[in-house]
C-alpha cells in the first residue's frame, strides 16, 4: 500500500506543482473577489432574444414568470458565491500544502546528506579497522 502512495507521489510534478501554486492561490483570490462584487446588470436597452415572451402572455402570467426567474437567478448568484468560497479555500490549502511539500522536500535533501556522510564515515572506519588490524 505505501509502494503505491510513493509511485503517486514519484509521479507527480512536484516542480510544476510548486511552481504554478501561488498563480493558482492569486487567481482564486480574484475570482472570489469579483463574485463577491456581484453581478454587473445587463444594458437595459438590449433587445430580448426571440421567443422569450408570447404575443398572448397576460400581465399576470409575466409577472409570474419574472418572479421565478429572479428566484433562479438569485439561486445561481448564492451557488456561484459558495463554488467561489470553496475554490478559494481549495487554493489556500494547496498553497500551503505545496509549502509543506517543499519543506519535506529540502528535509530530504538534507537527510540524503547526512546519510552519505554517514555512509562515508562507517567506509572510512571500516577501511581504518582493516588496516589496524594488517
Amino acid at each position: 500500500m505505501a509502494v503505491g502512495w510513493l509511485t503517486a507521489l514519484k509521479v507527480i510534478p512536484w516542480a510544476d506543482v510548486i511552481e504554478a501554486a501561488p498563480g493558482l492561490a492569486k487567481s482564486a483570490k480574484g475570482f472570489f473577489k469579483r463574485t463577491q462584487e456581484g453581478a454587473t446588470p445587463a444594458p437595459e436597452s438590449a433587445p430580448m432574444p426571440p421567443g422569450t415572451f408570447a404575443e398572448g402572455l397576460s400581465l399576470a402570467q409575466a409577472t409570474q414568470r419574472i418572479t421565478v426567474l429572479e428566484a433562479r437567478l438569485a439561486q445561481t448568484a448564492e451557488r456561484q458565491q459558495a463554488a467561489a468560497a470553496l475554490i478559494d479555500s481549495l487554493a489556500s490549502q494547496n498553497a500551503r500544502l505545496v509549502e509543506a511539500v517543499d519543506a519535506l522536500d529540502k528535509r530530504c535533501q538534507g537527510l540524503k546528506v547526512a546519510l552519505c556522510v554517514v555512509a562515508l564515515l562507517a567506509v572510512g572506519t571500516l577501511i581504518w579497522l582493516a588496516a589496524i588490524a594488517r
